[in-house]
């Protein structure tokens, strides 16, 4: 689909399979972040109530433009309709991806002699998904428990202690090592004036030192062996500039810090863990959100380039954005602010080009 001006869009919404012609359609908002379900509010005419019967964990489908890309699949949770002397029916169609399923209920479990893959694709796969994992080391665990936790929870919390980023589509889960060389091959500007092509109608980025390390030690101890392990990662190179964060700190930049607080067997998993969290930590350094014409080619998980000053392309704020959330909005195309538009959440860990 080509982006221009935002406006107008054709849009196909299905609900339990069967498409919502045309004229029902009202508006949408569509969130995705990582780390958490994909969400969708839906607003339709709701003449005779007819939408009223819906029935909740239906399934929901939102398609773009003429090539029907779709940017949403998920299932009601919730119905809202709205009653006004003198106006139209409406209803607002909560919707949300198969992630939540792993919301429902508590657990606790015990893991043995089992890889974080293995025992996250047992996890999700009691809610009927399927994992993609994707991790540099496989570390094979001797217990692991998860104690009076919702899986989604433990999910999380077993992503975030190998620097995993999480995310859904349809019924496959994405947990993930963030890829900043992954690159979408979108590239936009900021201009005065928005016209066809893919032109920002807004970018607020922010440029922080205060979560810059230079080097994370993670320490433990191996009750059995009776021994200290020890793993570190320092900061290194990024795809997404020729500066890292640690060097475009300064000053700043330059402390080093340690952990103690994660049960340790082997300096294999210290050292990831370590890099774990000197990874997240760096991609806070610069952040921000980008308002664009709408368009259904972002994506979560991948990198845009972003232009804001085409004199200088070692500006602080030129360069590639890892995309960590994703907002599609479509409203009655009235003024600047209407029609099909896309809010990208973005993290750097990088300065200086790319």
């Amino acid at each position: 689909m080509s982006v221009g001006k935002a406006g107008a869009v054709n849009v196909e919404i299905l609900l339990d399979g069967k498409h919502v012609p045309d004229g029902h359609h009202m508006s949408f908002v569509i969130d995705r972040d990582m780390n958490q379900p994909d969400m969708a509010a839906i607003v339709l005419t709701n003449q005779n109530h007819m939408y009223s019967a819906l029935k909740i964990a239906a399934s929901v489908e939102v398609q773009i433009g003429h090539e029907k890309t779709s940017i949403y699949k998920g299932e009601i949770v919730g119905l809202e309709p709205m009653y006004k002397a003198g106006e139209k029916a409406k209803i607002v169609i909560r919707a949300m991806n198969k992630l939540h399923l792993l919301l429902r209920k508590r657990k606790s479990l015990t893991f043995t002699d089992k890889s974080d893959q293995q025992i996250l694709s047992a996890v999700v796969g009691d809610a009927g998904l399927s994992l993609d994992w994707k991790h540099d080391k496989s570390i094979t665990y001797k217990h692991v428990y998860q104690h009076n936790q919702t899986d989604l929870e433990f999910l999380r919390t077993r992503a975030a202690r190998m620097g995993c980023h999480v995310w859904c589509v349809d019924t496959k889960v994405f947990c993930k090592q963030p890829d900043l060389s992954n690159d979408s091959g979108i590239a936009l500007t900021v201009q005065d004036d928005v016209g066809e092509g893919e032109s920002l109608r807004a970018f607020t980025p922010r440029l922080s030192s205060a979560p810059i390390l230079k080097k994370v030690t993670v320490k433990g101890w191996n009750p059995e062996t009776k021994e200290l392990i020890t793993g570190s990662a320092e900061a290194q190179s990024s795809p997404l500039g020729s500066q890292n964060a640690a060097a475009g700190s300064n000053a700043h930049g330059k402390d080093e810090t340690f952990t103690v607080d994660h049960p340790i067997w082997s300096k294999e998993e210290a050292d990831a863990l370590a890099k774990a969290k000197l990874t997240d930590l760096s991609l806070n350094h610069l952040t921000g959100e980008a308002e664009a014409v709408g368009d259904p080619k972002f994506d979560l998980g991948n990198t845009v380039k972003i232009t804001v000053n085409t004199n200088d392309k070692n500006d602080v704020f030129n360069g590639k954005y890892y995309v960590m959330g994703i907002t599609h909005r479509n409203t009655p195309a009235k003024g600047k602010d209407g029609g099909y538009v896309t809010t990208l959440r973005l993290a750097r860990d990088a300065q200086k080009g790319s």
